[in-house]
């Protein structure tokens, strides 16, 4: 069964999302190179989510999933933020925007495969495989 975290679209969230991911992986006795690797590229997915997807105050909210698919890992964002360019995880964020956290490291290397997709009912969705 899929476990799933909803929070809403603002920073300090971030240490609830990390925390669920610390919870599911020691329950599946995942070392803490792997927790901390997806941690790590959780929070940078999440930064890059409510600094970016969304205009500034704007409401929403983000929902995490996690799955085991063997030896890799599902992790899954679905958000309700206008549609974007997966792409733009990977370059620099445009001057003057609110960012708090630097550019993501290029998910295409740390991912096996990485999905982006929009939804008939208007929510964003990404999806990486990656083995942590």
């Amino acid at each position: 069964m899929t476990e799933r975290l909803t929070v809403s679209n603002r920073l300090e969230n971030l240490k609830l999302l990390q925390d669920y991911i610390a919870r599911w992986a020691r329950e599946r006795g995942f070392s803490q190179n792997r927790i901390n690797a997806l941690k790590m590229v959780a929070g940078k997915i999440f930064r890059h989510l409510v600094n970016q997807a969304y205009e500034p105050d704007q409401p929403g909210s983000i929902t995490v999933s996690l799955d085991e698919k063997g030896a890799r890992v599902r992790l899954m964002f679905e958000d309700d933020a206008p549609p974007y360019n997966p792409t733009s995880l990977n370059t620099k964020p445009p001057a003057g925007a609110n960012v708090s956290s630097p550019p993501l490291v290029d998910l295409q290397q740390l991912a096996d495969s990485l999905i982006y997709y929009r939804t008939a009912d208007r929510k964003n969705r990404l999806v990486l495989f990656f083995t942590p």
